[in-house]
């Protein structure tokens, strides 16, 4: 299209100079200008068109699955029930045990004797008649009283008779160890509950595709020179003559 619109302007350019060198060659200049025939270069105009400089295609893009550890909870062990025995328990406790009963004996206490003092007399006492001799040998009887004679006598007196006492032993007691039973043997049930443990597993969390993309041609533009007309021959002004 841009082609044509320069070939069709270059043809018009074409007619008008030819119009122009018709009228000179009839005579329509001046009487004192001088002409001389000059050969025309050609015509050229640059020309943009559109080429393909890389064409197009279709491209295949393939996008790999994802692939996740996701941890998840597994039972290793089932729960279950199991029996379990369980001995009897026993322990020590101190018993106050008879060691020796309580007796009686028989003691022989020998009798009690206190010695006790008294005063006996042994003379009544009373009156006597006492012979003195004075100095110049004269002889004098005078009555006198004559207390009575008292003598202390000691004797033994039985205060308690000898006997046979009784003696009473307490009983003997004394702690002894005695094992003794707290708790009979028995079968108790234990409930073990469910082992888990946490394993991680691979998990697609998206999955593989496969994405087509369209390239588009690359399109760039080219330049040239075209002919649009060519030269030919017209008359130039040259002066004036005189």
């Amino acid at each position: 299209m841009k082609l044509h619109r320069i070939a069709t302007a270059a043809a018009a350019a074409t007619l008008s100079l030819a119009i122009a060198n018709t009228a000179f060659a009839f005579g329509d200049c001046h009487p004192s200008e001088c002409y001389q025939k000059v050969r025309l270069p050609d015509r050229y105009a640059t020309v943009a068109r559109p080429v393909v400089v890389a064409p197009g295609y279709r491209e295949v893009v393939h996008t790999p699955p994802v692939v996740v550890d996701r941890a998840t909870r597994v039972e290793v062990a089932p729960a279950r029930v199991r029996a379990e025995h369980v001995p009897a328990t026993y322990t020590t406790v101190h018993r106050r045990q008879l060691v020796q009963p309580a007796r009686v004996s028989y003691v022989h206490e020998p009798a009690v004797i206190e010695r006790r003092h008294h005063e006996v007399v042994t003379h009544p006492g009373g009156t006597t008649w006492q012979r003195t001799v004075g100095p110049h040998g004269e002889e004098r009887m005078c009555k006198v009283h004559v207390p009575p004679t008292v003598r202390t006598v000691s004797r033994d007196v039985v205060v308690q008779p000898a006997r046979k006492v009784a003696v009473t032993s307490p009983a003997i007691y004394r702690d002894v160890p005695v094992t003794v039973q707290v708790s009979a043997a028995r079968t108790r049930h234990v409930y073990e509950p469910a082992v888990t443990a946490v394993a991680y597993r691979p998990v697609v969390v998206r999955p593989a595709a496969a994405r087509v993309i369209e390239h588009p041609p690359v399109i760039g533009v080219a330049h040239r020179k075209v002919l649009v007309e060519r030269g030919g021959h017209a008359w130039q002004r040259v002066g004036y003559g005189h």
